[in-house]
């Protein structure tokens, strides 16, 4: 069955009926096994426990690079690309979370009946994958209250998201992880589900939040240049945001404002989050690493035959090895679809 992120609840309640109230979520590699342990609590209340931190996981896959080829390793993400899956969840921080407050109370939140011009918000590659806008809490979705007035995107940074290759060959991957790999013929590796992870969240800022976009080549300078002439044209202040110093660098050589986003290299131990943000957390890591397990389900972020409605839906497939938890869940998720039809 496919799952849209936000309904992966009802997956996790019927766990929970079942005796799951401990989700631990691993990987089929047995040099990798269990990623983190989720304790289901309450509304805002449920603890995560990672299993393996950064450190952990790096070693963890360097191991796998020993026993497999090349193509298998390179699938796996490398422990900032987990630690990063992680942050956009939203239950961990970013590591200069201070200095990025003080930033934006200084430049956003302009008073536009003074007469200050409106400040929006444009963001490197490096940061899109990530749900930046959201982890930074910028501007409310709901009601476009927050520190900038809005957001401005490059087709540059867009096309620098493309990174769709595909596999033709799950020989390997089935050799190494077992038959369920089979599931990624035609599907994007690695880095390229990252890359997704990218585009789908440019185009939700700019087709639901309604941004601006500049036409642009690739590249630092382009970019740059290019929210240098939009902020002139627009008499609008760009603030710019970077994981990359020598973008901020370059960005604020052009005296367009920009600050470097410290994203953090170390999972805790332990942390808490609400069960929104725990769907994210699963989603995120599900397409991540492309298969996951939890207690018997397997989870697929890619799968034979996923097209771009399932991309752009944020669906994952769910395969059930117990037939009373999979009759279940397809009746609730039926209940929540015929609820959202009625409501829209």
């Amino acid at each position: 069955m496919r799952i849209p992120r936000d309904t992966l609840t009802v997956l996790f309640n019927r766990l929970r009926d079942r005796g799951d109230g401990s989700v631990t979520l691993s990987h089929p590699a047995s040099e990798i096994g269990d990623l983190l342990t989720i304790e289901l609590g309450g509304h805002d209340d449920c603890t995560v426990s990672f299993e393996l931190d950064s450190r952990a996981y790096a070693e963890a896959r360097d191991e796998v690079g020993r026993q497999h080829p090349e193509q298998v390793v390179n699938d796996l993400p490398q422990a900032a690309v987990y630690t990063k899956a992680v942050l956009g969840s939203g239950i961990i921080p970013i590591a200069n979370r201070d200095d990025v407050e003080t930033f934006v109370e200084r430049y956003g939140d302009p008073d536009l009946m003074a007469g200050h011009p409106p400040v929006f918000a444009g963001f490197d590659t490096n940061l899109l994958p990530w749900r930046i806008d959201e982890v930074l809490g910028l501007r409310d979705p709901e009601t476009g209250v927050g520190y900038v007035n809005g957001f401005v995107l490059t087709t540059g940074v867009r096309d620098e998201l493309d990174w769709d290759y595909k596999c033709h060959d799950t020989t390997p991957f089935e050799d190494a992880f077992g038959n369920t790999y089979e599931e990624y013929w035609n599907q994007p590796l690695g880095s390229a589900r990252v890359g997704r992870l990218g585009m789908l969240q440019y185009r939700n800022i700019r087709d639901i939040q309604q941004a601006g976009e500049i036409d642009c080549e690739e590249g630092d300078e382009a970019i740059i240049a290019g929210y240098d002439q939009w902020s002139k044209d627009h008499r609008g202040d760009v603030i710019l945001f970077s994981n990359d110093r020598t973008f901020v660098e370059r960005a604020r050589a052009h005296t367009i404002l920009a600050q470097w986003i410290d994203l953090p290299s170390e999972l805790p131990s332990k942390t808490t989050a609400s069960w929104r943000e725990i769907e994210r957390l699963v989603y995120l890591l599900t397409i991540t690493f492309g298969i996951l397990e939890l207690p018997t389900t397997t989870l697929y972020g890619v799968w034979r035959g996923k097209d771009e409605l399932d991309w752009q839906n944020e669906r994952l497939k769910a395969d059930c090895r117990s037939p009373k938890v999979t009759e279940k869940v397809e009746a609730d998720l039926s209940i929540v679809e015929t609820y959202r039809d009625l409501t829209d």
